[in-house]
């Protein structure tokens, strides 16, 4: 009875570490493919930033604005696909913490992308509107799980009409903490409509219609 038990938490034991290599295995993968594709769209947003500041500086912006806005949106939409896949590989990695570093850097390039769509925004006379979601990396509470959902649904709906950008506003990023400074942001969720307007959650889909044209 006793080599019995002896062999069964072996075996136990066997298969607990046999399970654990494989998940850091697994989520080590899920951070490479992270990376390599961040490092994609950093060097697609630097192509397009580029581009933008050779325009400016050689030739009348006016006449290309077709086209800057064009890749900006490019750039836009590579940058939010990836934050959704990351979000989906925060609920499966449970042990590679460098996905937090990977965060902020995404966080950085939607802030790039910000940045230029503004100065987009007045230079070629765009009609988007920009919405800003600020919003807790670490206190994920279920009134914030409802204005993901409510702001996702309003982006799906809105398309290119509207410049969806989140920030993670309590991991210490020193430029998104000003940002909150420059809008008195108190609390989190917050949505800052077009440089302008701060909204605090609950926001419903009506609610933000109000306020956002398609």
């Amino acid at each position: 009875m006793k080599k019995i038990f002896i062999k069964t938490m072996a075996l136990t034991v066997l298969v607990f570490i046999i399970g654990f290599s494989l998940g850091i295995w697994f989520d080590s993968l899920r951070l490479e493919e992270v990376k390599s594709r961040l490092t994609e769209i950093d060097n697609l947003w630097n192509d397009a930033r580029l581009l933008n500041d050779y325009i400016k500086k050689f030739s009348n912006i006016s006449n290309y604005c077709i086209l800057l806005l064009e890749e900006n949106l490019k750039s836009g939409d590579r940058i939010y696909a990836e934050g959704l896949r990351i979000e989906e590989y925060e609920t499966e990695n449970r042990f590679a913490s460098s996905l937090i570093l990977e965060k902020e850097r995404y966080a950085l390039l939607d802030l790039q992308f910000w940045i230029n769509s503004m100065e987009l925004k007045e230079l070629c006379r765009a009609d988007y509107s920009t919405l800003i979601y600020f919003y807790s990396y670490y206190n994920k509470t279920l009134e914030q799980r409802f204005q993901d959902k409510t702001l996702f649904d309003l982006k799906q709906k809105c398309g290119p009409k509207v410049i969806y950008i989140t920030f993670p506003a309590d991991m210490d990023i020193s430029t998104i903490d000003v940002i909150k400074d420059i809008y008195n942001i108190k609390k989190l969720p917050a949505i800052l409509i077009n440089e302008s307007l701060i909204l605090y959650s609950p926001m419903s889909m009506s609610d933000l219609e109000k306020y956002i044209e398609c």
